[in-house]
C-alpha cells in the first residue's frame, strides 16, 4: 500500500517534525539535546502535516511493516512505579522478556536497562525528578547502522558464553506501552518500513541526560520528509497493549528501522489528562 492509499484509511492528520537542514557528507553531524532545544543544531520546524492511519483493526507484522500490537496484561500494579522502585523494575524486565521471546521467537532476549516512562508536558507532578522524560516530537531511529553494531557487542559483553556471530541474526527491538487511559494527546506515529528510503536517513548525535548518571552521546537516526512515507498509530491504546517495533535488523532482507515520533492528536477531547507511557528496549538474538 502507497502513502497516497493509505489517505484514504481511518485515521488523523498530525504535524511530524522532519529534520530541515541535512548536512553535506564530511560535515559535522547534527546534534539533538535532549530537553535543551536551545542547544541542537538539528532545526525540526516547522513541522509537515500528513495523514496518520489508524490501525485498529488491521493486521500489521514485525518481517513486514515492521511493528505490530500485541496484548499483553502486566502483573505490575501501578506501571507508575517503573524507574521509582527496585522490584517492579525487575518484574517489568522478566515479563517483558518473556513477551517479546514469545511474540519474535528469538532464542534470546536482553533488556537493554530497565523501563523508561514519558510523560506529556502538562504532567508536571509526574516529570519532577525524571530525566529525558518529555515524548520526541521528532521521527527518529534509536541508532544508526555503527552504533547498534556496537549497541550489540557492549550489550554482549555482559551475557558469558554468547557471541553475535553464533546467531543467523539480530535485531533492536522497542516495546511501547500506554499508562494512563486512552485517548492519549500524543500517541506514538509509527512509519511502514517499506516506505522509508537510505536517503531519507540523517545520522543525529543525540545528547541525553541519564538519571543520577551524567551525559550519554550516542549515534541515532534523524528523518527528512518524503510524501512516499506512510505513518500509521493505534488509536484508544490501552495499558494492557504494547506497540512492537525493529529499531535495528541485522538481516537486510527484513524491515530495517522503524522510524518513530510522538504526535499531538488535535482530535482528543480538550482537557483528557495528558499521556503516561513506558518503553523498553531490547537486544533479540536468532537462532
Amino acid at each position: 500500500m502507497t502513502a497516497e492509499e493509505a489517505n484514504t484509511q481511518a485515521g488523523v492528520s498530525g504535524e511530524i517534525f522532519y529534520i530541515r537542514n541535512p548536512v553535506a557528507e564530511g560535515e559535522t553531524a547534527l546534534t539533538f539535546v535532549t530537553e535543551r532545544d536551545h542547544l541542537s543544531t538539528m532545526v525540526t520546524r516547522p513541522g509537515r502535516e500528513v495523514w496518520i492511519s489508524d490501525m485498529r483493526g488491521q493486521e500489521t507484522s514485525l518481517d513486514r511493516e515492521g511493528f505490530q500490537l500485541v496484548r499483553h496484561v502486566s502483573t505490575v500494579p501501578d506501571l507508575n512505579l517503573i524507574e521509582e522502585d527496585a522490584e517492579v523494575d525487575q518484574r517489568y524486565i522478566e515479563e517483558m522478556t518473556a513477551l517479546l521471546m514469545e511474540v519474535t521467537g528469538a532464542a534470546h532476549v536482553f533488556m537493554q536497562g530497565a523501563g523508561k516512562k514519558r510523560y506529556g508536558p502538562s504532567a508536571t507532578d509526574r516529570l519532577t525528578g525524571l530525566t529525558n522524560a518529555l515524548p520526541a516530537l521528532y521521527p527518529h531511529g534509536d541508532t544508526t547502522d555503527a552504533s547498534a553494531v556496537r549497541l550489540a557487542e557492549m550489550i554482549m559483553q555482559f551475557v558469558p558464553d554468547l557471541q553475535l556471530t553464533d546467531f543467523s541474526r539480530w535485531a533492536h527491538i522497542n516495546m511501547w506501552r500506554p499508562i494512563t487511559p486512552p485517548p492519549q494527546d500524543y500517541p506514538l506515529a509509527l512509519c511502514d518500513a517499506r516506505t522509508v528510503r537510505d536517503a531519507d536517513r540523517e545520522v543525529v548525535v543525540a545528547h541525553t541526560e541519564i538519571r543520577g548518571g551524567g551525559d550519554f552521546v550516542f549515534d541515532t537516526t534523524g528523518y527528512m520528509f518524503s510524501p512516499e512515507h506512510r505513518w500509521c498509530y493505534w488509536s484508544e491504546m490501552t495499558s494492557d497493549e504494547v506497540l512492537v517495533f525493529i529499531t535495528h535488523n541485522s538481516d537486510p532482507a527484513l524491515p530495517h528501522q522503524v522510524a518513530h515520533s510522538a504526535f499531538f492528536d488535535a482530535t482528543c477531547p480538550p482537557g483528557t489528562p495528558t499521556r503516561g507511557s513506558v518503553e523498553m528496549r531490547a537486544l533479540a538474538l536468532f537462532a
